[in-house]
């Protein structure tokens, strides 16, 4: 059995910042942004997938929505 991972993802959302932690297997910068958009309420403009093929349509539609300066780490 694997040990579960979490991950702390910050973000800049209407001139403050956010911080939260997401359990999940895996972690890149296009799941970063996706996580980022549904926890600050903006939602997704393009569906429901969010594999790297969309990660500029994510990007841009957050961005357009006022996200800024996602990032995220694994915690220990």
């Amino acid at each position: 059995m694997t040990r579960p991972r979490y991950f702390q993802i910050t973000y800049g959302f209407k001139k403050t910042r956010h911080i939260f932690i997401q359990p999940d297997s895996h972690m890149s910068e296009a799941d970063a942004w996706y996580y980022a958009c549904l926890h600050s309420g903006i939602g997704l403009s393009y569906g429901d997938n969010h594999d790297q093929q969309d990660f500029d349509a994510l990007r841009s539609h957050a961005q357009e929505n006022g996200l800024r300066q996602v990032s995220w780490e694994e915690l220990p």
